[in-house]
This record gives C-alpha cells, structure tokens and sequence, in this order.
C-alpha cells in the first residue's frame, strides 16, 4: 500500500469512565489525517486505469477527500482539480494550494456543486471518479477497513459488539456495515440533527446512492453544539484531539449509554480549530 499507515490504532478511551468503549483513530492515515486517504486509496486504482500520467481529474470535496486525491495525484503523476464549498475550513484550502492543486470555491455544498463537477468534467474532457457514487467509496472499507477492525477486537478480552459511526458521503459506515451487520454487530449511524450543519456529515435520505447498501440498527441525531462538547470531552479525558465529526460520535455514544463499542474517529480536530476556540471561547 502507499499510504503504509494500516492499521490505524484502536484506544480505549477513558472518556466513557471504564465503559469497554473503544476508538478507531483514523488521523493516523498519513495524507489528509482522515479516513479518506483510504477511499482515495480505493478510487485510485480506477483512476490509473482510466487516465494516463499528465491527465486532470475532477472531483467535489469538503475537504478531506480533496487533500488525500491530491497527495495521491502528486504520487501517480495526475492533476487535481478541486471544487470546494466557500464554506469549508480555510485550512483545506491552504493545503490543496500548498499540494499544487488547482481549487475552484464556489456557493453551496458538495451536493449543490456535484452537477457544476459533472459539467467542468463533460466540457473539458476530464476524468470524474465520483467519490458520491462510486461503489469503490465503500468497497475499500468492506474490504480493508472492517476486516482491519475485526483482526485488532480479536486482541480485546471483552469484545465490542456495537460499532458507532458518523455519515457524510456514508462510504467508510456502509463498507463497515455491509461487513459487520450480518455478523450480529449493532451498527449505529450519526447524521448532524435536522437544521444544524456539521463538518463532514450529511443527513442520510433518499437521495443518498448508497441507501440500499447501508445496514443499521438505528440512527441518532447530533446537534453541532453536542459534537463539539464530545470533541472537549475527549480532549480533557484522553489528551488526544479529535474532529467535529468525531465529536458527534462521541455525543451519540454519551446519548445511547453505549457499551462494549467502537467509535469510528474520521480525523482529528486541527483542522476545525477555528470552529472548536470560538465554542469554548463564548
């Protein structure tokens, strides 16, 4: 593998007071610090079979996703143009244009600059991997991901049973489900509640793809302002800094009474910092 990262550690937290809950920290992934160095992982290797060496290639991101296609673009010799929500931390940005990538900014969100993506890809010839309707989004995750979570509870004396994760493009949960769900696992999904906006995560409806091929036993709604008591708790409990979406993981598990699980943490907190301060500092 390129990235050379797998696996990424599991913690047990002190946060949840001798609770047998558990941490799956995917900041460890050495590109963007997030879980997507592990779909781009997944999707590149469609991509070097679609495009040739010096070719561009276009894909909407709010921000993950964009900065670990452009250190694998650097690595396959391809060019990245990024579509980026005006929205999204500034500190993507700054990495895209530190990476060379060409960035585009525009009103919106992901789902609103997906048809502009689709035009800049049919207008100028330009290979469009999809990272919201791509099956390989979640196929990495079934295939590398869960089996890599199952090898490291064979290590735990008390095994989870549960596993909590967050939904935005839903990839790295539905690869997880898909592989755990029928196993007995309970799968817990976290969508931001209706009206707030998290980092990263999107309410799972209908006009999700990958609708049909996520398994759950239930969802729970997160407010941003629970998300970001869960990132402090962390912090002060277990020294380490965990993003807005891992936050509203942690929030679900605090409203679920969770037991015997595993927490999937996207990516760390440095990059929402501004976001994290301006809560702690009002």
């Amino acid at each position: 593998m390129v990235n050379g990262e797998w696996p990424t550690p599991l913690l047990r937290l002190r946060a949840f007071h001798g609770r047998n809950v558990w941490a799956k920290l995917e900041f460890f992934n050495v590109f963007s610090r997030s879980i997507k160095d592990r779909t781009a992982y997944g999707i590149f290797n469609e991509i070097r079979k679609k495009t040739r060496e010096g070719e561009e290639i276009v894909e909407a991101s709010s921000g993950n996703m964009a900065v670990s296609l452009a250190s694998f673009s650097i690595i396959y010799k391809r060019k990245l143009t990024a579509f980026i929500p005006k929205g999204a931390p500034k500190v993507f940005i700054s990495l895209l244009k530190l990476l060379g990538t060409k960035v585009i900014e525009m009103e919106g969100n992901t789902t609103t600059l997906l048809p502009k993506v689709k035009e800049y890809s049919k207008t100028n010839g330009v290979y469009h991997p999809n990272q919201f309707e791509n099956s390989l989004n979640y196929i990495v995750h079934e295939q590398i991901t869960a089996r890599e979570i199952e090898e490291q509870i064979r290590e735990i004396e008390r095994k989870p049973r549960m596993i909590i994760g967050s939904v935005g493009t839903s990839g790295h949960m539905t690869g997880i489900s898909r592989y755990f769900y029928d196993k007995g696992y309970e799968i817990v999904l976290v969508e931001p509640a209706e009206g707030d906006s998290i980092p990263g995560l999107k309410r799972l409806n209908s006009n999700n793809p990958f609708i049909r091929e996520i398994k759950y036993t239930k969802i729970v709604d997160v407010s941003l302002e629970e998300s970001l008591e869960g990132v402090i708790k962390v912090a002060r409990s277990d020294g380490i800094v965990i993003g807005v979406s891992s936050g509203a993981v942690v929030a679900c598990a605090e409203k679920i009474n969770a037991e015997d699980a595993i927490l999937i943490f996207p990516d760390d907190g440095y990059k929402y910092l501004d976001i994290i301060m301006e809560y702690i500092e009002t």
